[in-house]
């Protein structure tokens, strides 16, 4: 078996999210040629979907030794940066890449990532609008621009990009969750059944299908229902605009109960007291019981062929 054949079957193991696969081929190629900077990059990359970060860490140093000026390299340092919250270093290695090559979509797709978790929305549209230029019938790309729109509560928006990336690729893994996380927040629960479903069927090792698959079953749930609706509708919001949901919200259940206590409502103010420390446990509570429950469905999902 050839390197280049060997090499294609890695690419191909890690866009299906086969990392473990993928990576015992690349040492087996980096066995015979230690110094080739592409199977050190991509090694990295598998590392580094697989959470392996100061693994990923090394391999990406050795390859940028080998290449330094390759731009996925340079892109991946960027990617590097966002796993360990380093945001400003991630923006300004996007900026390297683009000043190196400035018609790299990849590169806007990242910057315009990192721009979203600043609360920089206007500048992450931007990036994603050069993206589109580049490549206007890019699924990647459509899928990202809808990404874009749900993120920030445009949900008709976001079911029109679904729906044009669906027409030009309607087996496309990522252009099925993004419709699924449309039709969920719609409220439209066997639709986004439907494909979360059929993007597990494309590829069982979906991370992003199966967390979909999940969050379905748990918007659901009598308990954490209620919970993760609130949760999903706030998330569109900007850190500061929550803030302040959550303080007028404390501050009116302190309000009501001071007016209850002056007008000698002394029972009723008791209950609303009662009802916001209620509240409070519960968001507390439903937090780590949502992770818990998150982590439990994705272990203990299997395959069906009727899905």
């Amino acid at each position: 078996m050839n390197q280049d054949y060997q090499f294609s079957a890695a690419e191909k193991f890690f866009h299906q999210g086969e990392y473990h696969l993928a990576i015992d081929i690349l040492k087996s190629l980096l066995s015979e040629d230690p110094n080739n900077a592409h199977f050190h990059g991509l090694l990295a990359a598998c590392l580094l979907n697989d959470k392996r970060l100061y693994a990923a860490e090394y391999e990406l140093g050795i390859a940028l030794n080998l290449e330094p000026m390759l731009p996925h390299l340079l892109l991946m340092k960027a990617k590097v940066f966002i796993y360990k919250n380093k945001l400003k270093l991630a923006l300004s290695e996007c900026i390297e890449v683009l000043n190196v090559s400035p018609e790299y979509t990849q590169a806007f797709l990242t910057k315009s990532q990192v721009h979203l978790l600043l609360e920089q929305k206007n500048d992450a549209l931007i990036c994603l609008n050069h993206a589109v230029a580049l490549e206007p019938d890019s699924v990647e790309v459509l899928t990202a621009l809808g990404e874009y729109h749900l993120h920030i509560g445009q949900i008709k928006e976001a079911k029109e990009i679904a729906l044009d990336a669906l027409r030009l690729q309607a087996q496309d893994e990522e252009a099925n969750v993004l419709m699924g996380k449309v039709q969920l927040a719609l409220g439209n629960i066997e639709e986004a059944e439907y494909h979360a479903k059929f993007s597990i069927f494309q590829n069982p090792n979906s991370k992003a299908a199966l967390t979909l698959f999940s969050n379905i079953k748990i918007s659901k749930n009598l308990f954490l229902g209620l919970w993760w609706r609130f949760n999903s509708s706030i998330s569109t919001l900007s850190n500061i605009k929550v803030g302040l949901i959550l303080i007028s919200a404390f501050l009116f259940f302190n309000l009501l109960t001071i007016i209850l206590g002056d007008l000698e409502f002394y029972t009723l103010a008791k209950i609303t007291n009662y009802v916001w420390l209620g509240v409070v446990v519960y968001s507390w509570v439903c937090l780590p019981i949502y992770y818990r429950q998150l982590k439990k469905e994705l272990a203990q999902f299997r395959f069906n062929s009727n899905y």
